[in-house]
């Protein structure tokens, strides 16, 4: 007897589309061809920086909605390294490449409809739709940079970024994110796995768009 297909596998299954276009998006290639302009990555770290705040948030109403302790230290992880590595990075490479958020673009649509869009899910949302939200960001994340990592990348710090993205720690993250999804779908009824879906589709849409807002300013 064949194995049924796993709830985020299917999700991949069924999005296969939108899946395909961010990995595909012009944001990834030009990094992997060696040709992103030093200005688009500037203004990514901006709307990047931003929405890495904003994660800060989301996973915090993760570990509110989570069903237990054993959960909830795990996404408090998630937060240390948010707060510790990340937001981190976002302020040393900022600086020494000088990129202050007044010199960009700030709050543009396609950011705003992303990192609000998402915040609003998590505030109002179920745990199941947390971790909705979080997969379709972080599995894609890892996709892409796991393969654009093995690239040669000239700028040390979009090659930090694509790395940080591609190591075990990460890596360990989406994958936790993919079980534990797989986990608590199994818990729900049809019509509630196919809101899920539709979920997971619009965030790969908004992550399209938010990546193509950098190349507008």
């Amino acid at each position: 007897m064949s194995q049924q297909p796993s709830f985020t596998d299917r999700l991949l299954s069924e999005n296969q589309d939108v899946w395909q276009a961010m990995q595909q998006h012009r944001f990834v290639t030009d990094i992997e061809q060696g040709i992103l302009p030093a200005k688009v990555f500037n203004q990514y770290l901006v709307f990047e920086g931003d929405f890495v705040a904003t994660a800060i948030e989301i996973f915090s109403y993760a570990v509110i909605k989570a069903p237990d302790i054993t959960h909830r230290r795990w996404l408090i992880g998630v937060l240390d390294a948010l707060a510790n590595e990340q937001i981190a990075y976002f302020e040393r490479v900022m600086s020494h490449r000088d990129v202050t958020p007044e010199s960009y673009l700030r709050g543009a649509p396609e950011v705003y409809r992303f990192s609000q869009g998402m915040l609003r899910v998590a505030e109002t949302g179920s745990y199941a739709q947390i971790l909705t939200l979080m997969f379709g960001a972080e599995w894609m994340y890892y996709h892409w940079c796991k393969r654009v990592s093995q690239a040669e990348i000239a700028d040390a710090d979009v090659k930090e970024w694509v790395v940080m993205h591609a190591e075990e720690t990460f890596i360990n993250q989406a994958s936790w994110l993919k079980v534990e999804l797989d986990k608590c779908a199994a818990t729900l009824g049809e019509a509630q796995q196919v809101q899920l879906s539709g979920l997971y589709a619009q965030v790969l849409q908004w992550e399209i768009d938010f990546h193509s807002a950098a190349y507008l300013s």
